[in-house]
């Protein structure tokens, strides 16, 4: 996942380009992927509060988190959140600390997360299992679980594979050259296999379009395996 260095000067031109016909940026569609994790996160209460977070925040890990781009939904001026990021690339995480001062930045080597055990109410990542090989999926997964605490939430964002116009979005990208998509009844097994429990799936991204019509239209369309991405999250077993 080091690849994506390179596209450090044009990485989100490289995404515009491939939505361009879409008549929206990637940023309409980082709002949806937002609004949907927020949703998820909801359902937390924090551990105990720490010297470190005295004001008892959720605290949450961002795994893959690239430039940070997701970041300015998540501030503490607007969420209950303390949230870290992580990646492989350094180029791409030096933007991301110039960018979003109330994050914390680490970068890492792809494989073992360097936090504690139980050190975090939440983990997330959005858009990066697909770029991890198949056969280490389900250790990605456990060790996101790893650092969650009990009763804690994993939450996945990805490209559905069902849907034509991902398929073909990910084909004309660069940066997904080299990328596996997985279905989400997949994940559901990765899931059930690492020992969560409580698994979730909501289908996003239907129409390019923001609306309260629309964004009603989106719920009620969740359960419809179509959406051009998919949140799914699931529960460490307390």
């Amino acid at each position: 996942m080091k690849e994506f260095d390179h596209y450090r000067d044009g990485y989100s031109q490289q995404i515009d380009n491939a939505i361009a016909f879409s008549g929206q940026t990637q940023d309409f569609y980082t709002r949806v992927k937002a609004r949907c994790l927020l949703e998820m996160f909801a359902q937390l209460r924090p551990g105990p509060a720490t010297a470190a977070n005295s004001e008892g925040r959720l605290e949450v890990l961002d795994v893959g988190c690239g430039q940070g781009l997701i970041h300015p939904y998540f501030t503490p001026e607007t969420t209950n959140l303390k949230l870290t990021g992580i990646d492989v690339a350094g180029t791409v995480i030096d933007e991301a600390r110039e960018a979003n001062p109330h994050v914390h930045y680490d970068v890492y080597d792809g494989e073992r997360l360097p936090y504690a055990d139980k050190g975090f109410d939440a983990a997330y990542a959005i858009a990066v299992m697909h770029h991890v090989p198949p056969g280490n999926w389900q250790s990605f997964l456990a060790e996101m679980r790893r650092v969650v605490r009990p009763g804690g939430l994993v939450a996945i964002v990805e490209h559905n594979p069902v849907n034509p116009l991902t398929q073909w979005i990910v084909k004309t990208c660069p940066f997904d050259e080299n990328a596996v998509l997985l279905r989400s009844s997949r994940l559901a097994q990765l899931f059930r296999a690492t020992g969560f429990r409580d698994v979730e799936r909501r289908f996003i991204i239907f129409t390019p379009f923001e609306s309260d019509f629309f964004r009603r239209l989106e719920a009620g369309l969740s359960w419809l395996p179509l959406g051009a991405q998919y949140c799914m999250a699931a529960r460490v077993p307390a």
